[in-house]
C-alpha cells in the first residue's frame, strides 16, 4: 500500500454519484468502522485519543479526522462492498450509522446512570468520607487476620505482634499495631493504628462481642472528626463490624461527589 492509497482509500472502484454521501458510521465510529471496511487511515484516531497534546490539539485533530472519515466513508466502503447494489449499499451504511448513533446516545446515558449510582453511594460530606475511608482501610488490612497464629491463651500484645508481621509498614506497641507512610523527607509518619482488646477470663465470642478490634486514623484533635471503627472477632478468626462500622463500609469511600 502506498501513501496515496492510504490517505485516499481509493483502490480502483469508482463510486456511483448517488452514493457519494456523508457517512455517519465512519464519522462516529471512526477506527471501529474503518477496520471492518479496511480504511486504515481511521486508525489514526487511536493515538489522537490516547496521546494528549498541548492546548487540546489531539482532540482538534481527532474531530478533523472524523469529518474527513465522514466525507470519504462511502467511497472507502465502496472499495470493499462494490459488488452491492446502490440500494443494498446505502441500507448497509445506514445500519452502521444507526448503530453509531445508538451507541453515541446509550454509552453516555449508561455512564450517567453509573455516575448517578456513585453519587448516591458517595459520603454525604467530607467528614463521612474520612470515616468511611478509615473503616475501608482497616477492613482491607484485617483480611490478613486469618493468616496469624491465634489461640485462647494469647495476650493482646501477642496477637498484635503476629498481626504486625503481615505488613512491611507496621510495628506493634503492646496491643496496638501502628501503620506508617514515608514522607518526602524520608521520615516515617504514623497514619493510623489497629488495637486489639480481649477479655482474659473469657473466650472470644462474636455473639457476646467481648473481643474487639478498634481502628483509628491519627488526625489532629482540632479536626473533631469521629474516626473510630470497631470490629468483633473470635478464636476461629471470624471478624464482624459493629453496626456503625457496617454502615460506613456499605456506604463506601469513593470521592465522586468531590471531584
Amino acid at each position: 500500500m502506498n501513501w496515496k492509497e492510504f490517505l485516499t482509500g481509493y483502490k480502483g472502484k469508482d463510486i456511483p454519484k448517488e452514493l457519494n454521501e456523508f457517512n455517519w458510521g465512519a464519522f462516529i465510529l471512526t477506527f471501529i468502522w474503518g477496520i471492518k471496511h479496511k480504511a486504515w487511515i481511521t486508525l489514526l484516531a487511536i493515538p489522537f485519543i490516547y496521546f494528549q497534546l498541548p492546548l487540546g490539539l489531539n482532540w482538534i485533530l481527532l474531530i478533523a479526522l472524523q469529518f474527513y472519515c465522514g466525507f470519504r466513508g462511502n467511497m472507502w466502503a465502496y472499495q470493499v462492498d462494490w459488488w452491492m447494489s446502490p440500494k443494498d449499499f446505502r441500507q448497509n451504511q445506514m445500519r452502521w450509522g444507526a448503530i453509531a448513533i445508538i451507541l453515541n446516545i446509550s454509552i453516555p446515558l449508561f455512564a450517567l446512570i453509573i455516575a448517578g449510582r456513585f453519587v448516591q453511594k458517595s459520603p454525604n460530606n467530607p467528614v463521612d468520607f474520612i470515616g468511611n475511608t478509615q473503616c475501608s482501610v482497616a477492613y482491607s488490612k484485617l483480611k490478613k487476620f486469618n493468616k496469624i497464629s491465634l489461640n485462647s491463651t494469647m495476650t493482646d500484645s501477642e496477637i498484635a505482634t503476629n498481626f504486625a508481621k503481615q505488613f512491611k509498614n507496621a510495628s506493634n506497641d503492646g496491643s496496638r499495631v501502628n501503620f506508617t507512610v514515608k514522607a518526602d523527607s524520608g521520615k516515617k509518619i504514623e497514619t493510623y493504628y489497629i488495637d486489639f482488646d480481649t477479655q482474659p477470663s473469657q473466650m472470644c465470642n462474636i455473639l457476646q462481642q467481648n473481643c474487639t478490634i478498634t481502628s483509628t486514623f491519627i488526625l489532629p484533635t482540632e479536626m473533631n472528626i469521629p474516626n473510630h471503627c470497631v470490629f468483633f472477632f473470635d478464636m476461629d478468626k471470624n471478624i464482624e463490624p459493629d453496626e456503625q462500622t457496617a454502615k460506613n463500609l456499605k456506604k463506601g469511600a469513593n470521592i465522586f461527589k468531590y471531584l
